[in-house]
C-alpha cells in the first residue's frame, strides 16, 4: 500500500475522531458528574493526529513501523465507530471501563470490573469464567490482544 493511501485513511480516522469527540457534558458524565474535567481531548484523538502527522511527514523508519501505525489506527477506528453507533453515554458503560483497563495491561482488574458490574449494577449472576470469557472476547474483537 502506498504512503498516500495510508495518509488518506488516517485522515479519515482523524475526521471520525473529531466527529465523535465527546462534549464537555459527555466528559462530565464520564467522570460521574464531577464538575471538574481533567482532560479536554480523548487519547484516541491525540493518537490519531500524531500517527497521521507521522505518516504525512514521512517520520517512520521501516515498513514494520508503518505496520504498527496501521494496527494502532485500526484499534482507534473500531472504538470510534462503536461510539458513533451507540453514543458516549452507552459506550462509557462497563465496556469502556474494561477497555481502559485492558489498555493499561490490567486484565485481572478488567475481569473484576465486568463481574462487579454484572452482579451489582445489572443484578445478574456472573462467575469468573463468564467474566474472563467476556473480557477475552472484547479484547480480541478490538484487537487489544497482547
Amino acid at each position: 500500500m502506498k504512503t498516500k493511501e495510508i495518509e488518506q485513511r488516517l485522515k479519515m480516522l482523524v475526521k471520525l475522531c473529531v466527529e465523535t469527540e465527546p462534549t464537555i457534558d459527555d466528559l462530565k458524565k464520564m467522570h460521574h458528574g464531577t464538575p471538574e474535567v481533567t482532560e479536554l481531548f480523548t487519547q484516541e484523538l491525540i493518537e490519531a493526529r500524531q500517527i497521521y502527522r507521522q505518516v504525512k511527514d514521512g517520520n517512520y523508519d521501516s515498513s514494520d513501523e508503518i505496520t504498527v501505525v496501521m494496527a494502532q489506527a485500526n484499534v482507534i477506528w473500531r472504538l470510534r465507530n462503536k461510539i458513533k453507533e451507540i453514543g458516549w453515554e452507552d459506550y462509557y458503560s462497563v465496556d469502556y471501563k474494561v477497555i481502559e483497563l485492558l489498555k493499561l495491561n490490567q486484565k485481572i482488574n478488567a475481569i473484576k470490573e465486568y463481574r462487579h458490574h454484572q452482579i451489582k449494577v445489572m443484578g445478574k449472576e456472573c462467575g469468573l469464567r463468564e467474566a474472563k470469557e467476556y473480557v477475552d472476547a472484547l479484547q480480541n474483537k478490538l484487537g487489544l490482544g497482547y
